[in-house]
């Protein structure tokens, strides 16, 4: 999944992302701000077929939160 989420990162940031981990924090992401953010929350919802609460896109902080929202959404 992180392998998925690193494409998906790199083509809505439109740039190279360092090896994303479960602990890479958004805000520490090359061309990240809040509305990057939402963009990437939106790209995986829909890659994934999946939907994310409010709560959940405001308390993501870290790659390993979405992948454990999607978990959550897909399990």
């Amino acid at each position: 999944m992180i392998t998925t989420l690193q494409q998906l990162f790199e083509e809505v940031l439109r740039q190279p992302m360092p090896a994303l981990t479960a602990e890479t924090p958004f805000a520490e992401l090359p061309g990240w701000d809040s509305v990057a953010h939402l963009a990437l929350l939106l790209t995986v919802e829909r890659y994934f077929s999946a939907t994310f609460t409010s709560a959940q896109m405001v308390s993501m902080k870290t790659v390993g939160d979405m992948i454990t929202a999607l978990e959550g959404a897909n399990g």
